[in-house]
């Protein structure tokens, strides 16, 4: 997680780019890309849409202009608004499926999860996989990025306490995918 000297740089850099800087955007770039890949990458487990969905946030970012001063967390600023523009293409999906549906009459072929016996290093990930969406974001975020659920619950719009939830039932989730047939204690 970026420290307080990050922070101050990062912030610097926004207020390069709200002034126009494409080295900012450049700088920005590569300090943030690989988080907000890994972010990406949880929430949509495809990889060449994870990484759309990344430079769609920079395109984003590179627009923003003046409210870019007023951003006091920018690695949160960014995670925010990685969800946010993931949320608004979920929307888009289910508004363009739906209009679909009804244009030909045909029914959307979803994707079935996969399933199956755990057996290796990859049960891990498949395991995160298999985790819905939203947990899967906080167990990404706390665990491996470091963002507190306070910072999580801002990033996701939603409260501290919501988020801790989250997370909690996305490592109940893991725990009982990874060891089946133990109890919680």
């Amino acid at each position: 997680m970026p420290g307080a000297h990050d922070n101050r740089r990062d912030r610097e850099l926004l207020g390069r780019l709200a002034a126009g800087s494409l080295d900012a955007l450049a700088e920005l770039y590569d300090r943030h890309a690989a988080p907000l890949f890994r972010h990406a990458l949880v929430l949509i487990r495809h990889r060449p849409d994870a990484e759309d969905l990344v430079q769609t946030v920079f395109m984003k970012l590179a627009t923003t202009g003046a409210e870019l001063l007023a951003v006091r967390q920018p690695s949160s600023y960014l995670h925010q608004m990685l969800h946010t523009t993931w949320i608004d293409a979920q929307r888009r999906k289910a508004i363009g499926e739906r209009a679909a549906v009804q244009a030909h009459g045909d029914a959307v072929a979803w994707l079935q999860p996969c399933g199956g016996a755990l057996e290796s290093a990859v049960d891990v990930a498949r395991a995160l996989e298999a985790l819905p969406a939203l947990q899967r974001e906080v167990v990404l975020l706390h665990a491996i990025e470091g963002f507190s659920f306070r910072e999580i619950g801002r990033m996701t719009g939603v409260s501290l306490f919501t988020a801790a939830g989250r997370y909690r039932l996305g490592v109940s989730r893991l725990r009982k995918t990874l060891s089946p047939g133990q109890e919680d204690a």
